[in-house]
């Protein structure tokens, strides 16, 4: 895909900024009108509407990638939508009124998909209303066994692929929802219903799925978190005192597939199954290393899998999966349950939960092995600046900031900004309910807005940065976080020291070496060289083993470490390094920092005073980061004047005598439009 031209994004943001502030427009241009087949949809249901247009002959769903496909997006939220009902989709312009405007990528408005022969679908998300432990009430798709997809999950209902000429000018295309999409037939053991479901158990790979009891209270329904669980060679049950240290290898949604894609790899399942390892010209045969290979599954409502911690958003996943599913896991295997043997690893999303969990949970984990890990500190967020520039999406210096990059032979090729990127998100959910990259990461490292989704960091259309919101990520900037606690109670820089090792390529596909590297500096201005074990490697891209090491060397690496840190090993862990008084992330300051309770407390509204003889003030209150402000001055009840625009902190003031009243409007994507009145004074 072709890199955006500034110009033409300097054009784009300008319309949407004006867009903004404008009354929603009616458009004479291409429309789309769903209705829902009699007897399919028996509630009403609020939810999200896709369409995919693909190019004629094409199934829509055969390539959603932002990177490579044809196709144009378009996305639409609905509420109380049922039998009966039609909805249309008309225009788009930047989602005026974000909870009923359309949305559309590459184009933003339907008047732009050109003229041509298309297969077009639709496709309806139905969100679930649910009301947290916290108080805070939100609207979304729960997975159904199915890895949390964007679109065409369990339970959505469809349209059959249509083809459609579009004209090119004023038009109107009728499609209507005749199938729901079914649920995965797991053909295993099913555990509390629809996206419970354990796999058809082997010899080597063993399921688990518990219910938890942390999540289960935070989301007001029944919550469950599962594991792959694969066992070595020789592993038997009954044999109590033959005890195997644990690889947590962390990584997107497994389905069936196990750790390491032990059942799409068959050298490695081989090699597995059998303990030995055949002889190469280099190596005689040997055995493989004896140990127990652990996968989460935790798929959530806004992505594949939680990142394996404690978030204001997706909940206490931290907890969930290291203090009530690894103590089950404990109990059913024969694993030692001690921190030496229990091992974090895993790459890109799994290298951020592996070194996340090893650094909240030093007292729980050994090591971590982490490759080509997500964000770890901020100051880099892929290739954002995000402490130090006020637009996501473009540099001061007028440049796109890229997210995705590949290097072919020394050139630099398929390119696609950020700015894409969360523009195509936007198309499949409001509010960071994309199900996808971007998104989760609001959903993670962010606290709770007012409206009580993820406080989003930017505008997901401008790119603009609400500074504000970017300090509640803090908690969750790893290298923040081992500097500031080093020497403090947690005592980090002493209990981590040696055990976090980390690789990535100095090409990384994500821009993540750059966050890599300020972790790196941060801890090393804190520790001296080599504190952390970082290994970056010349021109490499995102993907491989650690170290970019063959499967077996690596395993052997991780057992060496085990017998080197074991009680009689060379270099024992100490007593001290895995102190309970390490632990961070604790889910108590993690709600109470950025739960509901405390978005509501950030609030205030406008309060007026007399200041003088004629003279009223009032400030204008306190709101979410990023809401746009319009106040408008009301004498005796009446609206004086013309409203005007102001912002956080401002001041206001009138020389009116009589009842003075300040009311503010606040704006925001994802937010209902409110307007919050200041007490009545009376100037004289």
């Amino acid at each position: 895909m072709a890199r955006t031209t500034m110009s033409v994004v300097v054009l784009i943001l300008g319309i949407l900024s004006i867009c903004l502030a404008s009354p929603i427009r009616t458009y004479n241009g291409l429309s789309v009108q769903l209705t829902v087949a009699d007897g399919l949809l028996g509630n009403s249901t609020d939810g999200h509407i896709t369409l995919l247009f693909a190019p004629a002959g094409v199934d829509p769903l055969e390539d959603q990638d932002v990177t490579t496909s044809p196709d144009h997006f378009y996305g639409k939220n609905v509420f109380r939508f049922k039998g009966g009902d039609a909805e249309l989709l008309s225009g788009g312009d930047g989602y005026v009124q974000p909870r009923t405007g359309v949305w559309g990528y590459p184009n933003s408005s339907l008047s732009e998909v050109p003229a041509g022969d298309y297969t077009l679908q639709a496709f309806l998300t139905p969100y679930e209303s649910v009301t947290r432990s916290d108080g805070s009430v939100v609207s979304i798709k729960f997975p159904c066994g199915d890895g949390a997809l964007p679109v065409d999950g369990p339970g959505s209902l469809t349209t059959p692929a249509t083809n459609v000429t579009v004209s090119g000018g004023s038009q109107t295309i009728s499609l209507t929802f005749t199938n729901i999409t079914a649920v995965e037939d797991f053909n295993g053991t099913e555990i509390g219903g629809c996206s419970q479901g354990n796999y058809v158990e082997t010899e080597r790979l063993k399921y688990v799925k518990i219910r938890s009891s942390v999540l289960s209270e935070f989301w007001n329904r029944d919550m469950f978190v599962g594991a792959n669980v694969l066992l070595p060679h020789g592993y038997q049950a009954n044999d109590t005192s033959t005890r195997y240290p644990v690889i947590y290898h962390q990584s997107h949604w497994p389905a069936d597939t196990g750790a390491y894609g032990y059942l799409t790899n068959p050298a490695f399942t081989t090699a597995w199954d059998t303990g030995i390892l055949p002889s190469t010209n280099i190596t005689a045969a040997r055995e493989t290393p004896k140990m127990i290979i652990v996968q989460f599954r935790h798929e959530t409502a806004f992505y594949d899998d939680s990142y394996a911690a404690n978030t204001a958003n997706i909940g206490p996943y931290g907890d969930a999966l290291n203090d009530e599913l690894i103590p089950y896991l404990e109990k059913t295997f024969n694993t030692i349950a001690e921190p030496y043997a229990r091992i974090q690893d895993g790459g890109s999303t799994g290298g951020w939960e592996s070194i996340a969990n090893l650094i909240f949970r030093p007292d729980l984990f050994g090591v971590c092995f982490t490759s080509y890990p997500d964000s770890l500190d901020f100051h880099r967020h892929q290739a954002i600046p995000l402490y130090t520039v006020d637009n996501a999406y473009v540099l001061p210096s007028g440049e796109n900031i890229t997210s995705i990059r590949e290097n072919i032979n020394g050139t630099l090729t398929n390119v696609t900004s950020i700015a894409q990127e969360n523009h195509w998100e936007l198309t499949f959910g409001t509010s960071s309910r994309s199900q996808l990259q971007w998104d989760v990461w609001n959903s993670v490292f962010g606290a709770q807005g007012y409206n009580n989704y993820p406080l989003e960091p930017w505008d997901k259309v401008t790119g603009e940065i609400f500074h504000e919101a970017v300090e509640y990520w803090k908690p969750m900037d790893l290298g923040m976080h081992v500097a500031t606690n080093w020497d403090n109670e947690l005592n980090l820089g002493e209990a981590l020291r040696g055990r976090i090792f980390i690789y990535v390529g100095s090409w990384d596909n994500y821009f993540l070496n750059e966050g890599v590297e300020e972790f790196q500096k941060t801890v090393d201005a804190k520790g001296g060289a080599g504190w952390a074990n970082v290994t970056i490697l010349e021109g490499e891209p995102h993907g491989g083993n650690y170290q970019r090491r063959e499967i077996w060397n690596y395993l052997e690496l991780v057992a060496s470490w085990i017998s080197d840190h074991a009680p009689n090993g060379t270099n024992p862990l100490s007593a001290n390094a895995t102190a309970p008084s390490g632990r961070g992330n604790k889910w108590v300051d993690v709600i109470a920092r950025g739960g509901h309770q405390a978005a509501v407390a950030r609030q205030s509204w406008p309060v007026a005073q007399k200041q003088g003889r004629g003279v009223s003030s009032s400030s204008v209150g306190t709101w979410d980061p990023g809401m746009k402000l319009q106040a408008q001055w009301l004498v005796n009840g009446r609206p004086v004047g013309k409203p005007f625009a102001v912002k956080q902190g401002d001041n206001v003031t009138l020389d009116k005598i009589w009842k003075v009243q300040l009311a503010v409007t606040g704006r925001k994507r994802g937010y209902v439009d409110e307007t919050r009145y200041s007490n009545t004074v009376t100037a004289w």
